[in-house]
């Protein structure tokens, strides 16, 4: 059995075979098993308290062990195997199979589900959800040969190195015959005790009657999660509410300082619109900056020197910075390539809702240039 720390406070309870016979049960601390006690379950309440861990023995005589060497396969496929062929080699079909690996040992038992469920009521009322439930007869170690036997709490138990089972005395009379026969007694059968609660070689809690999994979402505390994301959700409201009135007060403040210095060159400018007005309206008169003639038709004639099937028929300029030209090609493609280069450079331009030929077959379009 392989050696595990033990739990410092833990308990090993031992079922009786009969429902209403006393229970024994064992404390196990820092310095090992306390002395074997008895409960009255129908009578008493469990007089423990919050333990740990809890490791229940039953009853050999409903839960006998075959024990054989593991064959030779990994371990979860010749555990999954032994499973299969329990389960279809039983006389009755439902009952419980529950299988385990110790010591190079293959481990299996089968148990009836009326068993499990009245063991498992049984602690219930006594506010026990074990982790191990364990057949008694695996308290004797895997004897090499030979019979080995133990009295635990009024259980007898056997075990020889195929099984482990109640030791009934017509059947330990006939396997003891030309056997050596051992016994587990004292502080040797309180150290195996011991080891069972620390690593149990087989546990019956498996399939269906396996340990419940701890959700977070059970067990969480919802409200104080809710209030605690509520409180999250203000903080992060408050601080984008700083950041914008900020962003506010610094833009506003820009704005202010930007129209105090277009102030200075045009008294009338009363915000940042009417000064970008009254900029423009002075750089056209100057013939200066992007509302200028020079600067869309100088991009007009340079985007036309790639498409040299575009023709001019006439051009106009006003004070606002557009550019006015009627544009003739062949094909409408040649058109539309001005266009788009155009656009791509960042002009903004207006066409007509379609492009028509003139009566000479060229594609004919007025257009529209001016800065963004």
């Amino acid at each position: 059995m392989a050696a595990a720390a033990p739990v410092l406070d833990g308990l090993i309870v031992l079922l009786p075979v009969e429902a209403g016979a006393p229970w024994r049960w064992w404390r196990v601390g820092e310095r090992g098993l306390g002395r074997e006690m008895v409960l009255d379950a129908q009578a008493e309440r469990a007089p423990w308290g919050e333990v740990e861990a809890v490791t229940v023995l039953v009853p050999a005589a409903d839960a006998p062990v075959i024990d054989r060497d593991m064959p030779d396969m990994p371990e979860a496929q010749a555990l999954a195997a032994e499973r299969l062929a329990l389960a279809q080699g039983g006389l009755d079909p439902v009952q419980h199979v529950a299988v385990g690996a110790d010591a190079g040992r293959l481990l299996a038992c089968r148990v009836a589900p009326a068993a499990m469920d009245r063991w498992l009521a049984a602690l219930a009322g006594q506010g026990i959800d074990p982790q191990a439930l364990v057949p008694a007869a695996l308290v004797l170690p895997h004897p090499e040969r030979g019979l080995m036997l133990a009295d635990l709490g009024g259980h007898l138990l056997a075990r020889t190195a195929e099984a482990a089972f109640v030791a009934e005395p017509g059947l330990v009379a006939a396997l003891a015959e030309g056997q050596e026969q051992s016994a587990l007694t004292g502080d040797d059968l309180l150290g195996s005790l011991a080891e069972i609660h620390a690593a149990p070689p087989l546990n019956l809690r498996q399939g269906q009657y396996g340990l419940r999994r701890v959700s977070v979402f059970r067990t969480a505390d919802w409200l104080g999660l809710a209030r605690m994301a509520a409180v999250a959700a203000l903080l992060a409201l408050l601080l984008m509410l700083v950041w914008v009135v900020k962003w506010n007060m610094d833009s506003s403040a820009e704005e202010a300082r930007a129209v105090e210095l277009a102030q200075q060159r045009f008294p009338a400018a009363t915000d940042l619109d009417s000064a970008e007005r009254l900029l423009n309206a002075e750089l056209a008169r100057r013939g200066e900056g992007g509302a200028s003639f020079a600067a869309p038709a100088a991009a007009l004639l340079d985007v036309m020197r790639g498409v040299p099937g575009v023709k001019l028929r006439d051009m106009g300029y006003s004070a606002d910075g557009t550019l006015r030209f009627t544009a003739a090609a062949p094909r409408a493609e040649d058109v539309n390539a001005v266009l788009i280069a155009l656009q791509n450079q960042g002009w903004k331009v207006t066409v007509p809702p379609s492009l028509a030929p003139d009566p000479t077959g060229a594609t004919v379009a007025a257009i529209t240039v001016r800065a963004p």
